[in-house]
């Protein structure tokens, strides 16, 4: 059963059994990482269409092979902060061919060094 937050923290005050609450509680937080998530990787898809957006308005064929931008990217990004990327890393984290992992390192190397600037 899924609840909006208003209606959990509600019940989570209701004199229920310390176990309900425990879900209920894990499930706030659950919500919560899920609301950082999607807007950690907004902000990303943000900086990523400005940097490819200024390429082409300056007319920069560097960025010109990232006309088809992978769905991993913004993951691969936020996993760049973390440690270093490399294709094996990329395959075995995203379960992909190693060429489509070169080409996610690629697009990523490019991104960083745009933003960078």
């Amino acid at each position: 059963m899924v609840f909006n937050e208003q209606e959990l923290r509600k019940i989570i005050q209701a004199p229920i059994s310390i176990d309900m609450k425990i879900d209920l509680i894990e499930q706030l937080h659950h919500q919560d990482v899920q609301k950082t998530v999607s807007e950690k990787q907004q902000s990303i898809i943000e900086v990523i269409e400005k940097v490819l957006s200024a390429e082409r308005m300056k007319g920069n064929t560097i960025l010109d092979s990232i006309e088809h931008v992978d769905q991993f990217l913004p993951d691969a990004l936020a996993l760049a902060k973390k440690k270093e990327l490399t294709i094996p890393c990329l395959q075995r984290t995203f379960k992909i061919g190693y060429n489509r992992a070169n080409r996610l390192l690629t697009q990523c190397e490019q991104v960083i060094s745009e933003v960078g600037d």
